[in-house]
Parts: C-alpha cells; sequence; structure tokens
C-alpha cells in the first residue's frame, strides 16, 4: 500500500501504460481522461481508478491532479481485490464510470462507420418493420406474454408463493416456442415449486424431465434444481441466477432500437446479436456479444431510448440488470459485480486492439481468435455481417479475396460464411 499526496497538475498515470496498482482517490480533485474512448471528468474526494490492474491490461485512462488530491496505491492484486470486495459502493461507481467509457467509445465508433444520414436514430416502430423485412421468420420479443408470465412466476417463487408461480406456470402456452431449451426451464421451475409442496412427485418429476432433455446440465436452473434436491447452499452465480436470471429463448428481440429502456443484462450463456437496420434492406450488425459481456449498458444509469435492435438468433442464459436491482446485485455478490466490470473494460480493450491491427487478416484472425470459428459457424453470418464487425469501412473485394486466397473460410450455398479450422 502506497499513500500519496499531490499539490500541482502532476500526471498520476499515462493512459495505455500498465497501472502500478488500485487507485484510491481519498482526497480532492483528480481529473479521469480518455482519448480512446472520448471520456473526460473531474472525480471529487472519492472514486477508484486503475481497474485493469485486476486484470493485467494496460489502462484506459490518463489521470490528473487538479487541486490537492490524496491517493492509495494498492500494488498488490490480492489486497485490491479484497478492497473492492469490502467497498461494493466504490465498485459502483467504477462500474458506472467505465459504463460512461463505454457509451462515449460506442458513439465515437458509430459516427465513423455509420455516417450522416444514415446515423439518425429510428423509431421502434420503424425499427420493427425495417427488422421483420430483413428476419421474415416469425420472433419472438421479451414482452410477450409468455415470457413475462415466466418472469412474473419466477419473482413469485422468490417470494415462496409457490402455488401461485406454479399456477402462472402451468398456464403458459408453449405452442408457438420452438426452442426447447425455454420448454425445459419451464419443467424445471415447475418441478421446484412442486418440490416444496409435494417432495415425493417432485423427484418423480424430476427423473421424467432427465430423460425428457439430454441438455440439462447446461441449463443453471437445472443445477440450482439439483442442489435443492441434495441440499445444498448455492454458489454466488447460481445464487444470482436465481434472484434474476432467466433463460431467453430462440428467435426473440429484447429490444428494438426506438423502444424506451430501463434495463440491461449480462449474458452467462450464449450469444446476442446488437444491429442497426438502416432501410428495409440494409442491417448493420455493430456487435455479437457473449458469454461474460453486458448489454443495454446504459440502462442501468438512466432510463433511455434504445439506440440499436438487441436479438437472440439461439437460447440464452442471461442475468437482469436494472437501476433498481444493480446496487443490491452489487451488494450481494462481489463476483457478479467484478465481472461487470471486467465486461466493461475488455469490451474497450477488444476494441482498441482490433483498431491496432494493421493489416486485413490480422484483423479477420483477430475477430476469428475472439469468437472462436465454431461459434462463428453455428452464427451463421454473411460477409457483410462479418466485415461490420471490424468497427470500419472494409472493401468487399478484399475480404473476399484475403478469406479465399488463405483459405480462411467458403461461403455455403446459403452465402454465410463456414470458417475453416
Amino acid at each position: 500500500m502506497i499513500n500519496l499526496r499531490f499539490s500541482n497538475g502532476e500526471i498520476i498515470q499515462e493512459e495505455n501504460e500498465f497501472p502500478i496498482g488500485l487507485i484510491i482517490l481519498k482526497k480532492g480533485d483528480l481529473l479521469c481522461e480518455s482519448n480512446f474512448c472520448n471520456y473526460k471528468k473531474i472525480h471529487i474526494n472519492k472514486g477508484v481508478f486503475a481497474e485493469e490492474f485486476l486484470f493485467d491490461k494496460r489502462s484506459n485512462e490518463l489521470l490528473k491532479n487538479i487541486r490537492k488530491t490524496e491517493i492509495t496505491i494498492l500494488d498488490n492484486i490480492a489486497e485490491a481485490d479484497k478492497f473492492l470486495s469490502q467497498n461494493t459502493n466504490l465498485l459502483k461507481l467504477a462500474i458506472e464510470k467505465r459504463i460512461n467509457m463505454l457509451i462515449n467509445m460506442n458513439e465515437k465508433i458509430s459516427s465513423n462507420f455509420i455516417k450522416n444520414e444514415n446515423s439518425k436514430k429510428l423509431s421502434s416502430e420503424k425499427s420493427k418493420k425495417f427488422f421483420k423485412s430483413i428476419y421474415r421468420y416469425n420472433w419472438h420479443h421479451f414482452n410477450a406474454d409468455f415470457i413475462q408470465k415466466y418472469i412474473s412466476a419466477r419473482e413469485l417463487i422468490l417470494e415462496k408463493e409457490y402455488e401461485e408461480a406454479l399456477d402462472i406456470l402451468n398456464k403458459i402456452i408453449l405452442n408457438n416456442v420452438k426452442d426447447d431449451y425455454f420448454k425445459a426451464e419451464i419443467d424445471i421451475w415447475k418441478i421446484y415449486c412442486v418440490y416444496h409442496l409435494n417432495p415425493d412427485k417432485a423427484h418423480e418429476l424430476f427423473d421424467k424431465v432427465r430423460y425428457k432433455y439430454n441438455f440439462l446440465d447446461s441449463l443453471i436452473s437445472f443445477k440450482i434444481l439439483h442442489n435443492l434436491f441434495n441440499k445444498k447452499k448455492l454458489d454466488t452465480i447460481y445464487n444470482s441466477y436465481f434472484k434474476k436470471g432467466y433463460v431467453i429463448p430462440a428467435k426473440t428481440v429484447l429490444f428494438f432500437e426506438g423502444e424506451e429502456g430501463d434495463w440491461s443484462f449480462l449474458i452467462l450463456k450464449g450469444s446476442i446479436f446488437v444491429s442497426k437496420f438502416l432501410n428495409e434492406k440494409t442491417e448493420v450488425l455493430l456487435n455479437i456479444l457473449t458469454e461474460g459481456e453486458i448489454v443495454g449498458e446504459i440502462a442501468i444509469l438512466k432510463k433511455v431510448k434504445r439506440t440499436a435492435t438487441v436479438f437472440s438468433k439461439a437460447s440464452t442464459q442471461i442475468i437482469l440488470i436494472d437501476s433498481d436491482n444493480f446496487e443490491s446485485l452489487i451488494n450481494e455478490s462481489y463476483l457478479l459485480g467484478k465481472n461487470i466490470l471486467k465486461a466493461l473494460i475488455y469490451r474497450v480493450d477488444f476494441q482498441k486492439e482490433l483498431i491496432q491491427k494493421r493489416t486485413l487478416k490480422e484483423k479477420i484472425k483477430f475477430l476469428i481468435n475472439k469468437y472462436s470459428i465454431e461459434r462463428l459457424n453455428e452464427l451463421h453470418l454473411t460477409p457483410i455481417q462479418f466485415i461490420n464487425l471490424f468497427g470500419s469501412e472494409i472493401d468487399m473485394n478484399n475480404f473476399l479475396s484475403e478469406i479465399n486466397s488463405n483459405k480462411i473460410a467458403a461461403l455455403r450455398p446459403d452465402g454465410t460464411l463456414n470458417f475453416k479450422s
């Protein structure tokens, strides 16, 4: 632990350097600035900085004394980790700072990528129209009756209202839902309710469900049920999922651009597409977010209109986060809060590294390493969708020439990319 005082305008830390420790502001005015993220703010008397120290990453912020700054530097990772676990109010401030940095960075990238008239924010009605024109098959929406009933039942389970929860779960109509993972999720929570009403019957149902589905071990809810049957205490992440975790069925739009939003979520398993639709024929795929990444993060800080359309093509397991439960989730689970912080830092770090790749081949390889060949092949991306992920304009002919000449990928008959190992 190192304690320092400053009276002049000294630079405490440079951007893009490895931090010497976790920096805790005790007193004074400290300027935090990031050229890459277009972020600049003076923090007064409270805050933590250089959180990249916990994850062995270069810092994304310059720190400069403005007036009589006093700081403490924790230069041991274990000590820094323990400090944040005991000061979740500061962890919350760190997450809020990183969210603002990410918002500014995304606006910077979008302004370079989506030009002039195409950068206008759409109404939710136009977003829905454009989405349906491009993705023609049937899609669910997060606000659909069967999803909201599932969420309501889970909230009743938290309140130990098992009969009421079971009644709602039994009323969920799944005729139009093609996702077996979601159907298994409903069955599992039914058994959870039955266990508290009639344990013997619950064990009978449990045996039937185990033979009905061959993928139950991949569902967090199944592990929660298994722990219940064996009277084991829930691990931290299971406890967080029990309180605010859900399965989002395949082919679900979580929100359209232009909709009001006051919630976000952390992905535990699966992939989420983040797109802007410029017209009935043009989709710009801004990002594909995967395990450990946070989506709709601005809604943690304030209620806003969504800036992009977010949807899942396959079943996805998430933890729902809103302005009401954000602080309590972090207070109850430091690991969850740390994972959110890590996700925000890694998102900026990924964009920075991608931009630094000079050649097209390097950029392609970098994206493949991020997502993996197996996942990319499951996603069935078109060449233009993959190019969108660069966050800058890439010539289509150059891209196709690069992947063909280096045998990186080939086009399937449906026009999507098949990446080669």
